[in-house]
C-alpha cells in the first residue's frame, strides 16, 4: 500500500513538473480593417496577440486576459476601426518564462500629428495566471525607490550637462522640466524581470519636439542588488536564493 501511495506521490510530482514546464506563449497576428480610413495610411492596424498553451484552459484565458492591450493601454478595437485611427501595431516580446515567472513586454505604436508608442511590462506566476505587482514581489519599498531615484538623479545629472554640449538643446530650462521628477513608491508598478535582474522606469513626459533631451528612463538593477528587496514568500523568491 504504501509502495503504491509513492508511486502516486510521485506520478503526481511529475505531473505538476510538467504542467509547470511547458507554458508556451504562440504570437497570433491578426490584421484589421477599418471601413472609412481617414487616410490612405489608415486602411488597416494589425495586433499580434500572445496566445497561451500548455495550461489548463482557465489559467491561459486569465494570462491572456492580463495581457490584453485594450485594457493595458486603454483604448478599443471598435474605437480603433472608427473614431480614434491612431494605432498602426501592437506587439509583445516575452523577457522571460522561468521557474513560473512569466515577464511580458507590450508595446503599441501609432501615429497622430507624429509617431509615437507606448510600452507595458506584465510580470505574473504562469502558474496561476496571478499578476504580480509590487506590494506582492518587494518589500521595503519606500527604500528601493530611494534607491532606484539615486540612478535616476544621476541619470538626469549626465543628461543636463550633455544639453551644454549641444546648440539646439544648451538652452533647455532645467528647473521646468526636471525640476520635480522624483522615482516614488507609485513608479514602481511598471517594472520588468529578466535573467539579469528587475529593470524600473519613468515616464519624464517631455513634449515630442524635445524629447531626444529626455534622460535615460530605465533603471536596471541586478538579482544581487535587488535581494533585499524580494519578498521571501513572493513569486520573485526563487531568482534570488
Amino acid at each position: 500500500m504504501k509502495k503504491a501511495l509513492s508511486c502516486v506521490f510521485i506520478l503526481c510530482f511529475l505531473a505538476v513538473g510538467f504542467v509547470a514546464a511547458q507554458v508556451r506563449i504562440t504570437p497570433k497576428k491578426v490584421t484589421y480593417r477599418r471601413p472609412k480610413p481617414i487616410s490612405e495610411y489608415k486602411k488597416t492596424f494589425t495586433i499580434t496577440w500572445p496566445k497561451i498553451a500548455g495550461r489548463p484552459a482557465a489559467v491561459a484565458r486569465k494570462i491572456e486576459n492580463a495581457l490584453n492591450y485594450e485594457k493595458l493601454f486603454d483604448f478599443t478595437i471598435k474605437e480603433e476601426q472608427t473614431d480614434l485611427q491612431w494605432l498602426e501595431e501592437a506587439t509583445y516580446e516575452v523577457l522571460f518564462n522561468k521557474h513560473n515567472v512569466l515577464c511580458i513586454g507590450l508595446s503599441i505604436q501609432g501615429t497622430a500629428a507624429y509617431p509615437s508608442g507606448s510600452d507595458h511590462y506584465v510580470v505574473l506566476d504562469s502558474l496561476n495566471g496571478s499578476v504580480a505587482g509590487p506590494s506582492s514581489v518587494f518589500v521595503d519599498r519606500v527604500k528601493l525607490a530611494e534607491l532606484v531615484n539615486k540612478r535616476m538623479a544621476k541619470a538626469i545629472t549626465e543628461e543636463v550637462a550633455r544639453w551644454k554640449t549641444d546648440p539646439d538643446m544648451k538652452d533647455l530650462d532645467e528647473k521646468e522640466l526636471l525640476g520635480d521628477k522624483v522615482f516614488e513608491v507609485k513608479d514602481l508598478e511598471n517594472f520588468s524581470v529578466d535573467a539579469k535582474g528587475v529593470a524600473f522606469r519613468y515616464e519624464f513626459g517631455f513634449p515630442h519636439a524635445i524629447l531626444a533631451a529626455e534622460p535615460d528612463n530605465e533603471f536596471d538593477l541586478t538579482w544581487k542588488e535587488m535581494k533585499p528587496f524580494i519578498n521571501p514568500r513572493g513569486l520573485l523568491a526563487v531568482m534570488v536564493r
